[in-house]
């Protein structure tokens, strides 16, 4: 999935993600309409696995906390040694 913005690097993920933690290792792309946020993309986890995710945060009220509830699933994809 070349050309997805990378968290912490680039695009709407710029400013988003722990990339000290984990440079590089989340591409995705975002989306959002009234209410409703969205993350999908790729991300290489901490035994090297590529594992593809899409999650959405629906009603939700506070844009910010729904982003971070977005990245919270995103940063633990990748922080999993799933083997």
């Amino acid at each position: 999935m070349s050309g997805l913005p990378v968290a912490g690097y680039d695009g709407t993920l710029l400013d988003r993600g722990d990339a000290g933690a984990a440079p590089g290792t989340v591409r995705a792309k975002t989306g959002t309409l009234l209410g409703v946020h969205a993350l999908a993309g790729t991300v290489v986890t901490t035994d090297g696995r590529l594992l593809s995710f899409a999650v959405l945060a629906d009603g939700s009220a506070d844009e910010l906390a729904a982003e971070s509830a977005l990245d919270d699933v995103a940063a633990a994809l990748a922080g999993c040694g799933c083997r």
